[in-house]
C-alpha cells in the first residue's frame, strides 16, 4: 500500500496546474487571485512542442489581435454588491438566470458552514437559499435547479462528500449522490451539459484506481457511466486515470494522466462514438473547453483554439507571467477566457480578434468567467476599496 501511495503522489504532482488552477475550490481559487498569487512559468526549454496524434496538424496559424471595439451589442450590465443583506468577502459568481446571480459565501469560521446566496439582478439585493452543515464546492445549475458537493472543504481527499440539488421554484433540497474519496483521490467536480450533470468518481480496489465519468439526468433522475478506465498500481504503474471532464454535444473531452512502460503523460482526448481520439499531449493544460469539430485549451502560453475540420489553429498569446485561463465556447466561433486575472476577452474566430470586455480600468482581480442560459457573467473584486467592492459583470451572448 505504500507504493500505492507514492505513485499516486507521483501522478497529483504531475497534473498540479489542473488541480491548483482549473479544479480548486471555490473559496482556495478566489482568494488567490485576490492576493494577486502568481505561479512561476516552468522551464520549458526542454519540452516539445504540443503533439497531435490521430487528427491531422492543422495548415495555416492564426495570431488574435486585443480588440477594444464597442461591446454594446453584448448588452453589457453590471451589478454592486453594496445591499446589507449581501455578504461579504471573497466572491465568485457560479451560476447565472435572468433573475438572479449565484454564489457561495464562506462563513470564514473554523468550522466550513457555507451558504449559497442568490443576488436578486432586479432589486441588487441577496437572500440566503442555504446553509450548509460543512463546506460547499463545485456549485453549478441547470435551468431552475442548483447543484454542489458538500463535504468538509478542509480537507481535499480521505473525506465523505455528497451532490445536493436544490429546486428553486419550491426550495427543496435533496441529495442525489453520495460518495467518498480516499486515497488522495479528489472530490467531485460538477459540470454541466444540455440536460446533464457530470463528475468524476474514483474507486480504490486493492492496487487498482478506477476512473469512472457519471452523468446525472435532470429530466428522468437516471445516472449512467460514460467512460471507465483503471490505473493499476501493481509495480509500475499502468493504465490511465481522468483528471477532469467535459462534455461538448454529443462527445466527451477528457485530461488524463497516462501510464506505460514506467513513463507518464498527460493527454487530451475527445471520446465520440465509442472511439477515441487524441487532440494533444501537453503538461500544461490549465483548461479547456470545445464546441463541434473545435476544441481550446489555456496554458501558460495563452489561448489555443483548433479547428478540426478546417486544420486551422488561432493563438493568443499571453505577455505576463500569470497564464490565461477559464476557456469556455459561447457559440462555436467565439471562446471567452480570462488574461492575467484582470480582464475576460472573446475570441472570434471570424474576425481574428480577442475583445476585451472589462472597460473599468485594470489592476483588479477579475474572477473566471460563467457561461450559462446565454449569459456570460463575472465579478471584480477591488481590494483596496473599503469593504472590498464587488461587481458583478453580465453579457448577453444571443
Amino acid at each position: 500500500m505504500q507504493r500505492k501511495g507514492e505513485n499516486m503522489k507521483y501522478i497529483l504532482i504531475i497534473a498540479s496546474a489542473l488541480f491548483l488552477l482549473v479544479g480548486c475550490s471555490h473559496k482556495e481559487e478566489v482568494k488567490r487571485e485576490s492576493l494577486g498569487e502568481t505561479r512561476n512559468p516552468p522551464d520549458t526549454s526542454g519540452i516539445s512542442p504540443v503533439s497531435t496524434n490521430e487528427n491531422p496538424a492543422t495548415k495555416s496559424e492564426h495570431l488574435l489581435s486585443i480588440s477594444k471595439d464597442s461591446i454594446d451589442h453584448l448588452a453589457p450590465d453590471s451589478y454592486h454588491l453594496t445591499h446589507s443583506s449581501c455578504p461579504k468577502g471573497l466572491v465568485a459568481p457560479s451560476y447565472i438566470t435572468d433573475q438572479s446571480i449565484f454564489y457561495v459565501h464562506d462563513s470564514s469560521s473554523e468550522q466550513p458552514i457555507d451558504q449559497i446566496i442568490a443576488f436578486s439582478r432586479s432589486s441588487e439585493t441577496c437572500e440566503v437559499l442555504y446553509e450548509a452543515t460543512e463546506g460547499i464546492d463545485s456549485l453549478v445549475g441547470i435551468d431552475q435547479t442548483l447543484y454542489w458537493t458538500e463535504y468538509d472543504t478542509r480537507r481535499t481527499s480521505d473525506v465523505s462528500w455528497t451532490i445536493h440539488a436544490l429546486d428553486l421554484d419550491t426550495g427543496k433540497v435533496q441529495t442525489i449522490h453520495e460518495g467518498e474519496s480516499t486515497n488522495e483521490n479528489p472530490t467531485p467536480i460538477l459540470t454541466t451539459n444540455d440536460q446533464a450533470l457530470n463528475w468524476i468518481q474514483y474507486e480504490v480496489k486493492d492496487d487498482r484506481v478506477i476512473s469512472q465519468v457519471i452523468s446525472y439526468d435532470e429530466k428522468t433522475g437516471e445516472k449512467s457511466t460514460l467512460v471507465t478506465t483503471e490505473l493499476n498500481e501493481t509495480g509500475s504503474p499502468d493504465g490511465d486515470y481522468i483528471l477532469e471532464q467535459k462534455r461538448t454535444g454529443n462527445s466527451l473531452l477528457l485530461h488524463k494522466a497516462i501510464s506505460k512502460d514506467g513513463e507518464r503523460r498527460l493527454t487530451l482526448e475527445r471520446v465520440a462514438d465509442d472511439e477515441e481520439h487524441t487532440l494533444l499531449t501537453d503538461e500544461e493544460i490549465l483548461s479547456f473547453d470545445g464546441a463541434d469539430d473545435r476544441f481550446a485549451y489555456t496554458s501558460d502560453e495563452g489561448l489555443t483554439i483548433v479547428d478540426s475540420g478546417k486544420e486551422e489553429t488561432y493563438r493568443f498569446k499571453t505577455t505576463s507571467r500569470t497564464p490565461s485561463d477559464a476557456a469556455v465556447f459561447v457559440n462555436p466561433h467565439t471562446v471567452a477566457f480570462r488574461d492575467r486575472t484582470e480582464n475576460v476577452y472573446l475570441a472570434d474566430l471570424d474576425t481574428r480578434t480577442a475583445l476585451a470586455l472589462r472597460r473599468d480600468g485594470f489592476g483588479h482581480t477579475a474572477t473566471k468567467p460563467i457561461y450559462f442560459n446565454d449569459t456570460l457573467c463575472f465579478a471584480v473584486l477591488k481590494e483596496e476599496s473599503p469593504g472590498e467592492s464587488i461587481t458583478f459583470h453580465t453579457y448577453k451572448m444571443k
